[in-house]
């Protein structure tokens, strides 16, 4: 994970930022007890159709299939008083996604402030780096959102986001076995 502040890496090594000092617990106070999650999609502004959510979830168990890693959605009417950013950073970490390993990934659609942010676990970053990250919001959920079919972008999102941790596992597979042979 990342400082929301200054990008500095933050983990179970580095808790607190080196630069600003931030930490995770700093979120706390401000933003109270995490809301609880529905399952893997839990769809706080209720923007989601049934079948939106359906083929959403669907994606989302088969990529925790294929990889044993967690991937969850969260929107929110707003994040408010903190940035999307910062929000989903905490959220990531108050709901343990990913578990201990921090194997997972969690995006968050911001209503009020229009913004989609994901939060990539540490063990994933490999596969997904910030920029990457930012770059399959921007081509494939973002047209979707600007037009309000936010079932579609966050489907669009969620899949590609999945298909490249998944090809990053098939590979890590592949150079196992033929470490192995």
């Amino acid at each position: 994970m990342h400082c929301p502040k200054c990008a500095i890496d933050l983990n179970d090594d580095v808790p607190r930022c080196p630069q600003c000092g931030f930490t995770i617990d700093d979120l706390d106070p401000v933003l109270g007890p995490p809301p609880e999650r529905a399952g893997l999609v839990t769809d706080l502004a209720g923007v989601l159709t049934e079948a939106g959510r359906e083929r959403l979830t669907g994606r989302l168990r088969e990529f925790a299939e294929r990889t044993g890693d967690e991937f969850l959605v969260v929107t929110r009417e707003t994040t408010e008083p903190r940035l999307p950013s910062e929000y989903v950073f905490w959220l990531f970490d108050r709901w343990r996604v990913g578990g201990e390993g921090h194997t997972g990934l969690l995006v968050l659609l911001a209503m009020k402030e229009r913004r989609i942010e994901v939060e990539v676990g540490f063990a994933l970053e490999h596969f997904v780096t910030d920029a990457a990250a930012c770059e399959i919001l921007q081509g494939h959920a973002v047209p979707f959102l600007k037009k309000g079919a936010f079932d579609d972008g966050l489907f669009h999102s969620v899949n590609v986001l999945a298909l490249v941790v998944e090809d990053g596992r098939r590979q890590e597979q592949e150079a196992e076995k033929e470490g192995k042979a």
